[in-house]
């Protein structure tokens, strides 16, 4: 790309009306995000409330899902609730199953077993990895 291109786009960005309240900041123990938040529980989960209506909306097993709700949420698409509850879900099962593979590889001394659960492991972590990435798209977009 020339130069004048590359100004040109980083013109447009920044003559852009951006909407401050959409970046996502933390204060204490939240994550704020327009009028969410984001709250980590002693149980390890994640909470997203609705500061308006000060009402809990759900609660997560992953970060990156409770900020990729509260992003999409402060966006004005409330219909990805359901579909965001369930990559947590599937990231949360693939995360304990990468526990329990670690752990198995750990005590175990059969070498029939071992090579075995290393290939379930090896699954088990690039699934984790894979759906992960679909949460990114809710994040950057």
């Amino acid at each position: 790309m020339s130069n004048s291109i590359l100004l040109k786009e980083l013109q447009e960005l920044l003559n852009k009306s951006i909407d401050p309240t959409m970046f996502p900041y933390q204060k204490g123990n939240s994550i704020r995000i327009g009028q969410y938040i984001v709250r980590e529980k002693k149980n390890g989960k994640f909470r997203v409330y609705d500061c308006k209506s000060n009402v809990m909306i759900t609660e997560l097993f992953c970060k990156s899902s409770a900020v990729a709700l509260a992003k999409t949420m402060a966006k004005g698409d409330t219909s990805i609730l359901v579909s965001i509850q369930s990559i947590d879900k599937e990231i949360q099962k693939w995360y304990n199953d990468c526990i329990f593979y670690r752990h198995t590889l750990k005590v175990t001394k059969d070498s029939i077993k071992k090579d075995i659960v290393e290939t379930r492991y090896e699954i088990a972590r690039d699934k984790t990895t894979s759906i992960r990435k679909q949460l990114d798209k809710y994040i950057y977009a």
